[in-house]
């Protein structure tokens, strides 16, 4: 059987599966399906995560000869499937999308929600041998997935904060496949945004028994009764991501004495290989193959918008096409900043008439 064949298959079954669930929705431009990867990358992955990957898709209820498509990956602690269930006085994302394309703010194209969560809430889109190979998992199976289900034309990949993230980093990493790169508040500047969070962090870590200590937790679902919950997991799946320990399981390289608070350089230093403020600048020729939408708020809790304006100045270096805004708000607020993302991706896209 061709491996289209089977990919149409398993759309059919999953879109069956996905009518059964409570999390349905009723919309007028797309069809709701499902796009189910029985992942090889993912498979003996470090955390015991699933391989089997469910990724909902929008798909346009008009037909086309071909269909713009574009990546939505997930903030921390979010997945794919969540943007789906059910909000109390506003619309979800999908309603959201259906609105805005029915008053023309937004592209009509297939959405596609990215499934890659880990036990962790999160894998920041990167291989890691810490938490797998979601990095190669999206591109290796899931790209190529809609590519032989749909007929497909341009491509972007968007998010918010870790999604942001992950959609620089994939952007940048293969420019062949995604020519526009929505970033909101995406994770940078670590030593403002990620290096608080270990010095708040690794005393509750040490006085819950460490990460298996914290992991038990989780397990028995206790753990968000703690406080400083979120930060506890932050600063344990960044650690997994970023910096494993090259011989312990589930163990992670910390970059500051856990006694002192000194910072460990070395440490330091494979930590910031990996945020955008060091791999930009290393990827000089995509950055001129791609069209940017950087967006940021000017009171992020995490002070993500001092990343933001030093990658503003990285795409002023390189000559980097991109469009940037501060907002007059927060973290917590960059779902309202999806409408005014999409305006603009319609506007770029109408011009090159995709």
């Amino acid at each position: 059987m061709s491996l289209k064949r089977k990919l149409i298959l398993t759309l059919k079954n999953a879109e069956k599966m996905l009518k059964d669930s409570l999390y349905i929705l009723r919309l007028k431009h797309f069809e709701i399906k499902t796009l189910e990867i029985k992942s090889q990358c993912l498979k003996k992955n470090p955390l015991g995560d699933p391989s089997l990957r469910l990724n909902p898709l929008l798909v346009p209820k008009v037909p086309r000869s071909s269909y713009p498509v574009i990546l939505v990956l997930s903030g921390f602690t979010g997945n794919g499937p969540k943007y789906f269930g059910p909000k109390s006085f506003e619309k979800n994302f999908p309603e959201t999308l259906d609105f805005l394309v029915a008053h023309k703010k937004a592209p009509t194209a297939i959405y596609v929600f990215v499934d890659a969560m880990t036990f962790w809430g999160g894998s920041q889109f990167i291989n890691s041998k810490g938490c797998g190979a979601y990095e190669d998992y999206i591109i290796q199976e899931l790209v190529p997935a809609i590519k032989h289900s749909f007929p497909t034309s341009s491509w972007c990949v968007m998010g918010g904060s870790s999604g942001g993230y992950g959609a620089l980093h994939l952007s940048t990493k293969y420019p062949k496949i995604f020519s526009v790169c929505g970033a909101l508040a995406p994770d940078s500047f670590f030593e403002s945004s990620l290096l608080p969070e270990f010095y708040t962090a690794l005393p509750y870590i040490k006085k819950y028994g460490g990460i298996k200590g914290i992991k038990k937790l989780l397990k028995k679902e206790e753990l968000f009764q703690k406080k400083h919950a979120h930060t506890i997991i932050n600063a344990i799946a960044m650690g997994l991501c970023y910096a494993p320990h090259p011989h312990k399981k589930d163990e992670v390289l910390w970059p500051i004495d856990p006694q002192t608070g000194q910072l460990n350089k070395n440490v330091w230093k494979v930590y910031k290989k990996f945020d955008p403020l060091s791999f930009l600048p290393r990827r000089k020729k995509a950055l001129q193959q791609i069209h940017f939408y950087l967006d940021v708020g000017i009171y992020d809790q995490f002070h993500l918008q001092y990343g933001a304006r030093q990658i503003k100045k990285i795409f002023e270096k390189f000559s980097a096409s991109y469009f940037y805004s501060e907002f007059n708000g927060n973290h917590f607020d960059l779902h309202l900043r999806r409408e005014p993302f999409f305006k603009w991706l319609k506007s770029l896209w109408d011009q090159k008439s995709v």
